[in-house]
């Protein structure tokens, strides 16, 4: 098994990246509250599906 010791990104295009994915993830947690899940479930469950993926992406067991 290969081991992760580090990840090296750009901190200008992170910050790109989140202002492109800013506005589409503030209208999924609302939409998903005003589906009836509260704040703290809809902010966990983001949290794990993305800790998943990342996984997934480095080559890593899950972090959840």
């Amino acid at each position: 098994m290969e081991e992760l010791h580090s990840i090296t990104v750009l901190q200008e295009r992170l910050e790109d990246c989140r202002d492109v994915l800013g506005p589409d993830l503030q209208d999924l947690i609302r939409d998903t509250i005003a589906s009836g899940f509260s704040v703290e479930e809809v902010l966990i469950s983001i949290s794990e599906l993305v800790a998943e993926d990342l996984a997934t992406v480095v080559k890593v067991p899950r972090l959840h």
